[in-house]
């Protein structure tokens, strides 16, 4: 999937959201860059709680881990509230802890098998997605979290709608992510 140059969309000293075309798609891939003043351990513990994602991923009123396979891979289900007359999404994500230097790690998201999680009514399910979450060290008070992801939401939304919410999402996320990592 050849990529076109990352376009600064948001940028607010903390918090970075680039967006990019996509060759095999309409719909843009995002970036969002945030450094914390946080530890590693506690960015990957945040990141990684399925039952707590709901808490700072933004327009995410629901989340729970369905199973932890090991210490560094587990399958999440999550809903996120679509505005009136739009129908919410929710996906099912296996995700993948991985060290990548030793103040590293990456945490890849991709899509699990949706029979593992019964879809609801009125709920269209996320079924293609990918991305992954890194997470580096900079110095002991502070780390740099980066989350590349693109995803199509399904049913009948223009590309365009969807283009326009993947700067105001991760943004919002990131704000609640930095807000829960430094208190």
């Amino acid at each position: 999937m050849y990529s076109q140059q990352w376009e600064l969309k948001k940028d607010d000293g903390d918090i970075q959201v680039y967006t990019r075309k996509l060759d095999s798609t309409r719909i843009n891939e995002y970036k969002a860059v945030l450094i914390a003043e946080t530890t590693v351990d506690e960015a990957i513990s945040v990141l990684t709680n399925g039952d707590s994602l709901n808490n700072w991923t933004y327009k995410t009123p629901e989340s729970k881990q369905l199973e932890k396979i090991s210490d560094n891979e587990f399958i999440v289900w999550m809903r996120n509230d679509f505005p009136w007359p739009l129908n919410d999404r929710d996906n099912v994500s296996r995700i993948k802890l991985k060290k990548l230097s030793n103040k590293s790690y990456q945490i890849d998201i991709s899509v699990e098998d949706s029979l593992v999680h019964k879809v609801e009514k009125n709920v269209i399910r996320m079924d293609l997605f990918k991305g992954y979450w890194r997470v580096q060290e900079l110095d002991e008070d502070s780390v740099l979290i980066i989350q590349q992801m693109y995803g199509d939401p399904n049913g009948v939304l223009p590309a365009w709608i969807v283009n326009s919410i993947l700067v105001t999402f991760p943004y919002h996320s990131f704000e609640n992510l930095k807000e829960i990592l430094e208190n």
